[in-house]
């Protein structure tokens, strides 16, 4: 299942959250796999399937 994951700067709550398609089983799955590439500034802000 494809899922949009939504992120954005830690701490600047007016910034544009960025969507990224991930293929992942469930919702925390394709959390996981995006928090492991994101770099440590940035913060998952929601999650939807596609």
């Amino acid at each position: 299942m494809s899922w949009f994951v939504r992120h954005r700067p830690k701490g600047d709550t007016s910034a544009e959250a960025v969507a990224v398609e991930v293929n992942s089983p469930t919702p925390a799955d394709a959390i996981d796999n995006v928090c492991a590439t994101l770099p440590e500034d940035r913060i998952v802000t929601s999650v939807a399937p596609y």
